[in-house]
């Protein structure tokens, strides 16, 4: 076979051929797909990854496929790739960025550059499954402060969030039950909240149902397909936009057949408890920081990145409320997110991601768009349709916000 030349001027001399450097950009797009690079990401990546190996291509990226078209359209090469729905991993999505720059800067070839990548696909987790369920729980009673819950209503939520944690982290073994996941964990939301409520009254279980399935919430992957329909991803963006929404039923169905249950039950008090001051807002975040840190499989050197981020994404949104109110106010805490993880990826040459992912995610309107399934369930249409238009209108907040810091700092390109 012909040896492969990069014919661009000023590019480091490269010795693969030319099917080693079609199956690094194939590994190239399975790793970017596989955590969790949206359409239009992938596709930039992909595109200026093979510009500088000297190859034209073509990619068409669905949340469980893509297509790579490599060469000229007389001897395209094509490969199709069966790909299950990414998760953002932020210690692997770095470690491959880290792996292109190398790549492209000559210190690897593409032959390496290929196993490099697979031997990061099968690297174990840093965090095994005890912490993995410590974060459920983690997330669980953060969110029941954000949500106003007293002190009594985040144990709960703690304990209900490791419970369901634990569940989570088991039924993911295996595809089958996986698919019942989120609907196995709205009912035991609900008949957990009424346990607890009736062991130790006055709580408020609304507080806890929601507080302890936050982490299954598909709020980010909301943004995420209104972002890619945003910036033409149609195909993408619909795809991703009816998976989220059928994660929000599958909550909600699971949600109204544990109300069903408990209307046979005995009735509980259902009452908040005294509220907890102000400035116990800042261990939830540390709470909230640390569990990001776990499910968003982070370095552990970079607890203060996230820790900074979370903070970042709080604040930025609370200063917004006050200027334009709650539900665009998130617009600027998403500005000032995706800037700052722009700036950190032009100063530090890692991925933006590092910043950006943790700091979105306690803004993103999954609380909403549960209440909004909830409601429909309980044949309330009206309510139902204000929490959906809801959450889609803080959906819309955050993409604008984060388009909007993309003109002002463009992102950093890796190739």
């Amino acid at each position: 076979m012909s040896q492969f030349v990069a014919p661009i001027a000023g590019s480091p001399p490269i010795t693969d051929t030319k099917a080693d450097a079609e199956i690094f950009l194939v590994e190239c797009a399975r790793g970017l797909h596989r955590y969790g690079a949206p359409a239009h990401v992938l596709e930039a990546e992909l595109v200026r990854t093979g510009s500088r190996l000297g190859l034209a291509v073509q990619i068409f990226s669905l949340p469980t496929y893509l297509a790579i078209s490599i060469g000229p359209l007389d001897r395209q090469r094509t490969f199709h790739l069966r790909v299950d729905p990414g998760s953002i991993a932020l210690r692997s999505r770095d470690d491959m960025h880290a792996i292109q720059r190398q790549v492209l800067d000559g210190d690897l070839t593409c032959a390496q550059g290929t196993r490099a990548f697979r031997e990061l696909h099968l690297r174990p987790d840093d965090f095994g499954l005890i912490w993995r369920m410590l974060a459920y729980g983690l997330s669980a009673c953060a969110a029941a402060r954000f949500f106003n819950g007293g002190i009594r209503e985040i144990i709960a939520s703690a304990i209900l969030g490791i419970l369901i944690g634990t569940m989570v982290v088991s039924f993911n073994v295996r595809r089958d039950r996986a698919a019942i996941t989120e609907f196995i964990a709205g009912i035991i939301a609900t008949l957990g909240a009424w346990i607890i409520s009736w062991l130790f009254p006055p709580i408020g279980t609304n507080i806890i149902v929601l507080a302890s399935i936050v982490s299954l919430l598909p709020g980010y992957t909301l943004t995420t397909s209104l972002t890619e329909v945003a910036t033409r991803n149609l195909a993408s963006g619909g795809s991703r936009f009816v998976g989220a929404a059928m994660t929000l039923l599958a909550l909600g169905f699971g949600v109204a057949i544990g109300d069903k249950i408990v209307e046979h039950l005995p009735s509980i008090q259902s009452s908040i408890s005294q509220p907890l001051l102000p400035w116990t807002i800042l261990p939830a975040a540390f709470s909230i920081a640390f569990a990001m840190l776990i499910l968003l499989q982070a370095k552990i050197r970079d607890s203060f990145i996230i820790l900074c981020a979370v903070l970042l994404g709080l604040y930025g949104a609370r200063f917004g409320a006050v200027l334009v109110g709650p539900q665009l106010g998130v617009c600027i805490g998403a500005f000032l997110v995706s800037l700052t993880g722009n700036i950190f990826s032009h100063v530090t040459k890692r991925s933006p991601n590092m910043v950006i992912a943790p700091g979105l995610i306690p803004l993103v309107p999954g609380s909403l768009g549960i209440r909004g399934a909830s409601a429909l369930f309980h044949n309330d249409t009206e309510t139902g349709a204000s929490w959906a238009i809801a959450a889609l209108v803080v959906a819309g907040s955050l993409v604008a916000g984060l388009l909007a810091a993309n003109v002002f700092v463009p992102p950093r390109r890796t190739a």
